[in-house]
């Protein structure tokens, strides 16, 4: 029985999804009831659903807060509406905004809904998209072209507005600025897309001499390991880059963003691991007026203007491969090894 029928009759659906029931113990592929969508929601029918880090941190109970268990994953997912609801039309295809705030609050109207007391984000909080459906409030399904692929609809929701929200956000990138991306994996790759769609000249850092090699491909004009990080301030005219956005989320990753930052730049951090202090020496920090800046929110209007990069084709999200429902556990072991070499996608 399709979900729409199952819904009207007033039975039961069943659809298959990857189910976390124990921090630290592979995901288990289970029948679980089709969600039925409130009044201001919409049930989509997921088409693609990406894996990043931030899974491998839930898996393990290291999110802040963790999820109630059992809980089903997946914060960047892409699909098709089911049935008609509001402005939307079955068959339509959405990406899903991860972050669910009240938008009346104080911190949702200075601009920073991911502190919502009431926010909730999709595969963190609540059920996300590593389902054959998932339920998302109407508002936060963006439609997106039909020659879109899923899957580069699906990791625009974090791969790219993440770095999107660091560099225009945050940064405040401006053509013509010399950008520094550290850490060129599944963020840092379109990272360097969305820096030189701005207009600015970009290099990238990194341990990983394929990674580098990927950096140039799309745009970076110099790609060096972090002990030839000086190269990086002699490309900028010896003085430094005007911003350096840290995506690695490891201490090297940032000292090398320190060192090559210039006198009055933007220094934006964006990746982290529980544990991992970051700093730089005094006299540097406050005699050359560094701003050093922290990076997490992302609003539905940067969503949208990331599905639109997409669609012109400024970003072209870097998929490495794609699983099956079933063999979820397996891409995530091989995210956990370190050999994604780009972004994988689960299709449901």
């Amino acid at each position: 029985m399709r979900a729409r029928d199952a819904h009207a009759a007033g039975t039961v659906a069943t659809m298959r999804a990857a189910v976390l029931r124990t921090f630290g113990e592979p995901l288990r592929i289970e029948q679980v009831p089709i969600p039925s969508p409130a009044e201001h929601e919409v049930l989509v029918r997921v088409r693609a659903a990406g894996i990043c880090a931030t899974d491998l941190k839930l898996a393990a109970g290291r999110t802040a807060p963790p999820p109630s268990l059992p809980h089903i994953p997946g914060h960047e997912g892409a699909g098709d509406v089911v049935r008609d609801s509001g402005h939307l039309r079955a068959g339509q295809r959405v990406a899903c905004h991860i972050l669910d705030a009240c938008g009346v609050c104080g911190e949702c109207r200075r601009g920073f809904p991911v502190f919502c007391a009431d926010a909730t984000r999709m595969g963190l909080d609540r059920d996300g998209a590593m389902a054959e459906y998932v339920v998302v409030p109407r508002a936060l399904a963006l439609p997106f072209p039909d020659a879109m692929p899923y899957a580069h609809a699906a990791v625009a929701m974090d791969s790219i507005t993440t770095p999107w929200h660091a560099l225009h956000g945050v940064g405040a990138v401006r053509a013509g600025e010399r950008v520094l991306i550290a850490g060129i994996g599944g963020l840092g790759i379109n990272a360097v897309q969305i820096a030189v769609a701005a207009g600015a000249r970009v290099a990238a850092v990194d341990v990983d001499a394929s990674r580098l090699e990927q950096a140039r491909l799309v745009g970076a004009e110099l790609a060096v390991a972090p002990e030839s990080i000086e190269r990086v301030r002699a490309w900028a005219d010896g003085a430094g880059v005007d911003v350096a956005v840290e995506l690695s989320g490891r201490r090297e990753g940032f000292d090398a963003a320190a060192t090559a930052v210039r006198a009055g730049g933007r220094l934006v951090c964006c990746g982290y691991a529980p544990g991992v202090e970051y700093g730089m020496d005094s006299a540097r920090l406050v005699l050359d007026n560094i701003q050093v800046l922290g990076s997490r929110n992302v609003t539905v209007a940067e969503s949208v203007a990331s599905l639109a990069a997409v669609a012109d084709g400024d970003v072209t999200p870097q998929i490495a491969d794609t699983y099956a429902l079933e063999d979820v556990n397996d891409a995530l072991e091989r995210l956990r090894a370190g050999r994604a070499g780009g972004r994988l996608v689960i299709e449901p």
